[in-house]
């Protein structure tokens, strides 16, 4: 069974290096763009396996690289993590299909960042979906699924790690079935807009700027959600803050947001519209990541000054 291999790091390398372990014949790998960091990660894998390495001048609608996908006779298509959408001229070609990793619940949480908004809306579950690909982003029939819980102190990190894990294996499973019984069965999806979305984070609009006039316990979710990929941002005397762990105390009352409410040499507690937040790591600045202690000790913090 011919692959060929779309993927990016992390995930895109796990799954790439899986199937080489398992001697799985990939025809060519469709990189990122030159230009882009993943690129190099991925093309130094490639290389040491002699693996053909595709590539597009513009985009994946390009009639030489279509030209060029056609030649290799792939028979299945695999994408682990990619930051492109498939046209649709690519999805017709190979016979077995294309055959998606997407970490969610389908169709909960379709778009480009699932981890974030499972922990940032307080989901009590999350998971692996293995899919046909169509037109659409995450919409095609459902191959197999796999849920986990979503722990307490659960991050991004966190569940980023466990879920790829886990996609390796499901991937490797859909591979292994494919060369025994040929295209696989799928489950269609419903395609209506009745679900939950996880659009992608994007700092440079703000998405990461933490909202003191939520409640606490939502704050607290909201820095386990950017950890550590963006970091919670704020502001506290004109200076950039990140939040990168915090605790929450729910008192039910409310507080003028983001005001200093007590400080003292280990603890300082930040007013929210309901309860209080508990910083516990934090950033000053680009370079200085610290505990709340050093950040006491070093900015002598008063009630009354605050975060915005």
């Amino acid at each position: 069974m011919r692959i060929i291999f779309f993927g990016i790091p992390d995930l895109g390398l796990m799954c790439l290096n899986a199937f080489i372990e398992k001697k799985k014949d990939i025809a060519a790998i469709v990189l990122p763009e030159t230009n882009k960091s993943a690129y190099n990660v991925l093309s130094d894998v490639v290389r040491l396996h002699n693996i053909p390495i595709l590539t597009f001048e513009n985009s994946l609608k390009d009639a030489d690289f279509i030209e060029k996908f056609k030649s290799y006779n792939p028979d299945v298509a695999f994408v682990c993590a990619y930051n492109h959408k498939i046209p649709e001229e690519l999805l017709k070609i190979p016979p077995l299909g294309f055959i998606n990793c997407h970490p969610s619940l389908l169709p909960h949480y379709r778009g480009g960042n699932p981890y974030f908004h499972v922990i940032a809306n307080n989901e009590t579950k999350t998971g692996v979906t293995i899919h046909y690909m169509d037109e659409e982003f995450d919409t095609g029939d459902i191959i197999s699924q796999y849920e986990m819980d979503i722990t307490t102190n659960e991050t991004f990190g966190t569940i980023f790690s466990r879920l790829n894990e886990k996609s390796v294996e499901m991937v490797i499973d859909v591979a292994d079935r494919l060369e025994k019984d040929g295209k696989l069965p799928g489950i269609p999806q419903d395609r209506s807009e009745n679900y939950k979305k996880a659009p992608t984070v994007k700092p440079e609009r703000g998405d990461i700027f933490i909202d003191w006039k939520k409640d606490a316990a939502c704050i607290e979710r909201f820095i386990r959600a950017c950890n550590p990929i963006y970091g919670a941002l704020c502001y506290f005397r004109n200076c950039a803050v990140k939040i990168w762990s915090a605790e929450y105390i729910d008192d039910k009352k409310g507080y003028n947001p983001g005001t200093v409410i007590k400080v003292s040499h280990d603890k300082i507690t930040i007013g929210t519209d309901r309860g209080l937040l508990v910083p516990k790591t934090i950033q000053v600045g680009y370079f200085l990541i610290t505990d709340i202690q050093d950040f006491i000790k070093r900015l002598n913090p008063q009630s009354g000054e605050k975060f915005f």
